[in-house]
């Protein structure tokens, strides 16, 4: 018997066909992976599969868990066996923000185990143990744990379900590279011992599927376009948009930009002139996330309590500069202290030779003017309530543009691959790709001389990936605008950066010019970082 069956899937919302006419099968004990471009109908597909569909969404056909058909029935109302468990993108909108993490895990235990409390929260502590979760962090509330922490609950809580069909839904996108392949063992492991366990794995990275799965299904626009052994697909892809996928996961791939050929924007020289940002001995600590968390686990940044240590930093005004390194590193803190989002214990930040302090907006609209800023999660950045067409024309309004504001949008819009036809969409009617473009937009639209990124590609398929870092090239090139990237994927940073920091600790280790670093890395954090990439399944 299939573990999945689906047959003829039609899934509308609001009128539009999102997933027309899909059928798979996936048989018992298999990991399959489900790749796709942003938009391509892969979570829907998933959340249909677990009975959570949006509301509003329309749905036809058959999908079969374990020979149970499940379309249209609640969760609630399934049978046991036909409950599939699910590990879902984002971690902190997954779990209970108000219950410890080990009450979380020990709910499903006593519910699928019928265990008593206490026994039930023993088995919460082993399962936790096995995920790479000691016993100290099962007493964190989630938002005390950090990305990748928050994943393994996710998996472990999936585990606690007994399921045997799990579906992982992009697990690791907001992942950094060293977490992403801590997490990617988990469930590799976890999910090759559990017997007879079968794997709906949801991804839109070739390397990140091959280390999961040996089947793939390639969708495109709502359609199965190609389906097989994984390997098989990426060496010889069949359908246009799988070669598409292909040749932009050959393109972004670290081997690719290690090789030599023509000088590219990686291998410019950087810029001798003044600084456009000058930073100086700026720091920055922060209490304990969790005080109850003495001990940390080896592979979890030991960053806690110091956010970054004195650092320098000097930026010329059309330079291109990437900062890595993994989760808690001091990245996102560095560029909130840029932005005038956060105060600094010591130290000062310049900008055009004007010192920069978190004021309220009026004191800081010269600034606005000319640095923008793209946040790293749009989906909790961006109002749900607004349509795209108010939320890209805000900063407009804002600054007091006094131009023709609709053009402008739509002129920002298709700068990173959206039309007219998304101006009266909302937050929750736009992929998470979609969302991130949104976000890019409303950057782009006041035409700023410096754009300061975090993660600005962390969400998108490869080949938008591919446009939207062609496009922040042009607009670099064109407009002599300066950018500032944060980044875990080091691809993104050698195809658009002279030169890159890495971040470990709260300490700059190193800053070198880009190809320079990825063809010879000096520090051993440096090198974790490259070797923690997963290999093309070539």
């Amino acid at each position: 018997m299939a573990a999945l069956d689906v047959d003829d899937l039609r899934i509308s919302l609001q009128g539009r066909v999102l997933v027309d006419g899909v059928s798979f099968t996936i048989r018992d004990g298999r990991r399959t992976c489900l790749l796709g471009a942003s938009g391509s109908g892969k979570s829907l597909i998933a959340r249909a599969i677990v009975g959570q569909l949006p509301a509003g969404a329309v749905a036809t056909g058959s999908i079969k868990v374990h020979g149970v058909e499940v379309l249209g029935v609640p969760t609630a109302k399934r049978l046991p066996v036909a409950r599939p468990a699910m590990v879902f993108q984002d971690s902190a909108v997954a779990l209970n923000p108000l219950v410890r993490v080990r009450e979380q895990l020990a709910h499903p235990l006593r519910r699928h185990r019928s265990l008593a409390r206490a026994e039930a929260h023993r088995a919460a502590a082993e399962l936790g143990e096995r995920v790479g979760l000691p016993a100290h962090l099962l007493e964190a509330f989630p938002q005390e744990l950090s990305g990748g922490q928050r994943q393994r609950a996710c998996i472990a809580l999936a585990l606690a379900c007994e399921a045997r069909l799990l579906v992982a839904d992009e697990p690791t996108t907001a992942l950094d590279v060293v977490t992403q392949a801590h997490v990617l063992d988990v469930l590799a492991s976890e999910t090759a011992a559990a017997e007879r366990l079968s794997v709906l794995f949801i991804t839109h990275d070739f390397a990140v599927a091959a280390a999961m799965c040996t089947d793939a299904i390639i969708l495109d626009n709502g359609h199965v376009v190609e389906s097989g052994p994984l390997r098989e697909i990426f060496r010889r892809p069949q359908n246009g948009s799988t070669q598409a996928l292909v040749r932009a996961a050959r393109t972004a791939s670290l081997e690719s930009a290690r090789r030599p050929g023509p000088p590219d924007v990686a291998s410019k020289p950087t810029e001798t002139t003044a600084a456009f940002f000058d930073v100086a001995g700026l720091s920055k600590s922060f209490p304990p996330r969790f005080r109850k968390a003495r001990v940390q686990s080896a592979d979890e940044p030991a960053l806690e309590r110091v956010g970054l240590h004195p650092t320098d930093l000097a930026i010329a005004r059309s330079e291109r500069v990437g900062i890595v390194g993994v989760s808690g590193s001091g990245k996102t803190t560095l560029l909130r202290i840029m932005l005038g989002l956060e105060h600094s214990d010591s130290g000062r930040v310049r900008c055009d030779e004007q010192t920069i302090r978190p004021a309220n907006s009026g004191e800081l609209r010269w600034y606005r003017r000319r640095v923008q800023y793209v946040p790293q999660d749009p989906a909790n950045t961006l109002d749900p309530r607004m349509e795209v067409r108010d939320l890209v024309a805000e900063p407009l309004e804002s600054l007091g543009y006094d131009g023709d504001r609709e053009a402008a949008v739509v002129d920002a819009l298709e700068c990173v691959g959206l039309n007219r036809s998304h101006l009266a969409r909302r937050r929750n009617e736009l992929s998470g790709g979609q969302a991130q473009r949104v976000a890019i937009a409303r950057a782009i639209v006041v035409r700023p001389d410096f754009l300061l990124a975090d993660e600005p590609v962390s969400g998108l398929d490869l080949p938008t990936r591919e446009r939207v870092v062609g496009l922040l090239t042009r607009l670099a090139d064109e407009r002599g605008m300066g950018l500032l990237i944060v980044s875990h994927d080091l691809s993104v940073v050698a195809s658009l950066c002279h030169r890159t920091l890495v971040l470990h600790d709260g300490r700059v280790i190193e800053d070198r010019r880009t190809l320079d670093l990825l063809r010879n890395p000096r520090h051993a954090r440096t090198r974790e970082l490259l070797a923690a990439i997963p290999p093309l399944p070539f």
